[in-house]
């Protein structure tokens, strides 16, 4: 029952958001779009990994009574860049770009012997996001995003048996759920849950979860992304102003 609220909450979170604008009139606009601040800096995002086992066959899960798969926890650390679109965008407000370090584990137990078997995979990761902003009010915010990640693992503790789906490079896309504020006009801290939607490589016959030892796992990243606004320098080139009252706001903050 547990994984089946998971699954409906997931689904459900990233329904209610993907439809979102950039910000709704009767509230201030998350980032003011005429030259206060750059469109482009950087991010830092800790957080932990889980790898939830899958006994739902619906799903693509294995289901043996004999077989007792267990996630493990861990950690990963990321840093990249982002990019705001022009004009805040449309359906999508701003891509991200970073790299991180992560690690994944979890175990299997074969009954009636309780043999145990674990597995820790480390992975240096490429990620790049396309994201969705519905705001809540002047501070608050619903953050859905699409992306993908190419994994390449630099080692693993090896179990006896070997699990299986071991291949060096993976590919997936995923789609990711945050719920964000904003801090002091330009901090913005967005905690974010993860998941693939599909593997690419290596292929699991369009599955979104890992195959090791005998059953399956799907990965779950909660990041908690610290991201910053940077003002422009002086020597920066002005934006270009679409009335008087902009120019004076950026000559009054920057210029003096």
């Amino acid at each position: 029952m547990i994984k089946k609220a998971f699954y409906i909450l997931f689904i459900g979170l990233i329904s209610t958001s993907v439809f979102g604008q950039f910000h709704k009139k009767k509230n201030r606009p998350l980032v003011e779009l005429d030259g206060t601040y750059k469109m482009h800096h950087f991010y830092i995002s800790p957080g932990l990994t889980f790898m939830l086992p899958n006994e739902m066959e619906r799903l693509g899960g294995i289901k043996n009574d004999s077989i007792n798969p267990r996630g493990r926890l861990a950690y990963l650390i990321e840093i990249g860049g982002y990019k705001i679109f022009n004009g805040g965008g449309n359906i999508f407000n701003y891509m991200d770009y970073g790299l991180s370090y992560k690690k994944l584990s979890g175990s299997e137990i074969i009954k009636p012997t309780d043999t145990k078997s674990i597995f820790k995979k480390r992975f240096l990761s490429l990620n790049y996001n396309i994201n969705n902003i519905y705001q809540l009010n002047d501070t608050k915010f619903i953050q859905s995003s699409i992306g993908a990640n190419l994994d390449f693992m630099l080692f693993e503790k090896q179990p006896v048996p070997l699990p299986t789906n071991s291949d060096r490079l993976l590919l997936s896309f995923h789609l990711k759920v945050g719920y964000g504020m904003k801090f002091q006009n330009r901090l913005f801290i967005i905690p974010t849950l993860e998941t693939p939607i599909l593997n690419i490589k290596q292929w699991e016959n369009g599955k979104s979860t890992y195959g090791i030892f005998n059953s399956r796992y799907r990965p779950l990243l909660l990041k908690v992304r610290i991201l910053w606004l940077k003002r422009p320098k002086r020597g920066d080139c002005p934006p270009v102003y679409l009335n008087p009252e902009d120019k004076a706001r950026y000559d009054r903050n920057y210029m003096q």
